[in-house]
């Protein structure tokens, strides 16, 4: 009986423990997550609870951690107890600050410009409702996007700020507003749809999931007609891309967003194989040698007047060295009349079918290019 006792009352004990043994932040009362699958983009990661979002941004530059944490929790509801680590952010966002014309074609893309009271740098962003939103005053102009005018940004007091975050750089006295800053690595994707797919992580911010899952279905449904209808071409013309700066060639690494661009539109690459970073930047020297015999010559400019085979001379005389140039065989866009960076991000397939219909015009009989166009004598 005195056994019975014993392990009665221990048993009793080890309930109560257990009663009172201490949740682990942030799941108090909560149901497990709810999958949430991101399929190219290597930059975030989302996990979904019943009462809040943790959204995790990976630091592009360190693999070993994380650059930032967002618990999104809706604005309507109370905050729940023991929440994780990491920016609070109140959703859906009403009243934005913004750091690049990329952030507002983003929100534009979700039917969300509207929320966009302040923005860095307009004179780049062509969208013609912040445009006249700077006109009206609706918009404020906070100057710099390496330094923003930390005054008219706490006169706004938006709900957020979405910036891009550079390698070594700080937000300076942005950090001490207490505004939420809102991180975008989306540009440091290699793949193509990857960066599209940053449309999912704008999102969940002013939620427009539902909107942003269609949107994204469609942008990767056109991008894999493109791919795979070039697939099937046994020629794969050798291209060069862009122009020198400063003295250097800053030519795309071989696993760049841009080198799988070109192979995925049925280009072959003369780097494919060699550079690992980014960007590398090379003599022009060097360039001639490795692709002086490139079948295709692509360039992205900003010039008042559309480029010519004699102002490209003009500029550089030797240019005029490489076969593409030789043969006429050099497409430009000219970026202060097209929505190329605007587009390019979000729209990777538009993109990519200009750039496969340069290359393999037989397979697309009936298109007429957005962005690149023959330059002319």
């Amino acid at each position: 009986m005195k056994f019975f006792k014993i392990t009665l009352l221990t048993s009793f004990i080890l309930v109560l423990a257990g009663c009172n043994k201490p949740k682990p932040a942030g799941q108090d009362n909560l149901q497990a997550e709810t999958e949430y699958k991101v399929h190219y983009a290597k930059g975030f990661q989302v996990k979904k609870y019943d009462e809040y979002t943790s959204i995790s941004v990976r630091d592009p530059w360190d693999s070993t951690r994380m650059l930032q944490t967002y618990v999104l929790v809706d604005r309507n509801k109370e905050l729940p107890a023991n929440l994780p680590q990491g920016t609070l952010v109140r959703t859906p966002l009403q009243v934005v600050a913004t750091y690049s014309t990329i952030h507002c074609s983003s929100l534009n893309e979700l039917d969300a410009v509207n929320i966009i009271k302040g923005v860095c740098e307009p004179q780049y962003i062509k969208l013609a409702n912040i445009q006249d939103g700077i006109k009206s005053g609706a918009i404020v102009d906070l100057g710099m996007a390496s330094k923003p005018d930390t005054e008219k940004l706490i006169m706004l007091s938006p709900d957020a700020i979405f910036a891009t975050p550079i390698q070594g750089w700080t937000y300076g006295s942005i950090e001490k507003t207490g505004i939420p800053i809102l991180e975008t690595t989306d540009y440091t994707e290699s793949h193509p749809l990857g960066r599209a797919e940053w449309i999912r992580y704008y999102s969940l911010f002013i939620g427009k999931e539902k909107l942003a899952d269609s949107l994204f279905a469609i942008t990767e449904k056109n991008y894999n007609e493109v791919k795979d209808a070039v697939a099937k071409t046994s020629t794969r013309p050798s291209v060069l891309t862009d122009l020198r700066y400063q003295g250097k060639w800053n030519m795309p690494g071989g696993k760049s967003f841009m080198a799988n661009m070109l192979a995925d539109s049925g280009a072959s690459y003369p780097w494919s194989d060699e550079i690992e970073g980014t960007y590398a930047p090379l003599s022009f020297e060097s360039v001639l040698d490795k692709a002086g015999d490139a079948d295709f010559w692509i360039i992205k400019y900003n010039w008042p007047q559309d480029m010519t085979y004699k102002s490209l001379e003009k500029e550089y005389k030797p240019y005029s060295y490489f076969k593409a140039f030789k043969e006429k065989n050099i497409y430009g866009c000219n970026t202060a009349n097209s929505s190329y960076y605007e587009d390019l991000p979000i729209h990777p397939d538009y993109i990519l079918k200009d750039m496969a219909y340069v290359f393999h015009p037989e397979l697309f009989p009936d298109y007429t290019p957005k962005y690149y166009k023959k330059i002319g004598e």
